[in-house]
């Protein structure tokens, strides 16, 4: 005989309501001309004790610099499970500045020693930076007295200077002496 025990109905509950586990790629500072998207400046990782494969995702919170170039990015990576626990973790990109402009002087002169020494006359740098626009180019002279009273040597020392404070310098010679003429 064969008798039939009841088994009391039973309800099992699982509930999942751990966070993922997200690690961050590290803290990573970059040239302002480098991409910051995460194929150049790192991607989360995430494991769940549920989920296979958490989605993951980031927001940026932008701080501004000590110069327009320069720049805070926080970076808050997310790995959300498909019970919807989210774990967080920060990663810090510092965008910088720290290439100077490049200068190219104008070429060494000889003028006339009545002929004007300003740029118009002697020639201008070229100058380019990386990250701003227009740098700002100035210049400084030295002079030196020649063998006659109206001969004179003069160093040009031009400045290339960014909007972060990066500079280059290069130097031209502009002589001024009594030319000849036959």
């Amino acid at each position: 005989m064969i008798v039939a025990i009841p088994v009391p109905a039973q309800t099992i509950v699982v509930d999942d309501s751990v966070a993922p586990a997200i690690v961050c790629p590290p803290n990573v500072t970059i040239q302002c001309t480098d991409n910051t998207l995460p194929i150049n400046t790192g991607t989360a990782t995430a494991t769940d004790n549920c989920d296979g494969s958490p989605t993951i995702a980031f927001m940026d919170m932008t701080v501004g610099g000590s110069c327009p170039q320069e720049r805070t990015i926080n970076r808050t990576w997310s790995a959300t499970d498909d019970c919807g626990n989210t774990g967080t973790c920060l990663q810090v990109i510092t965008v910088d500045d720290s290439a100077p402009p490049s200068i190219v002087c104008p070429i060494n002169v000889t003028i006339e020693c009545t002929a004007s020494t300003l740029p118009a006359n002697t020639g201008n740098p070229t100058s380019t930076d990386n990250c701003d626009a227009s740098p700002t180019v100035n210049f400084t002279d030295v002079t030196a007295a020649g063998t006659c009273p109206q001969e004179r040597t003069i160093t040009r020392t031009w400045s290339s200077t960014d909007d972060c404070g990066n500079t280059s310098t290069c130097v031209q010679i502009i002589q001024s002496m009594i030319v000849c003429h036959q």
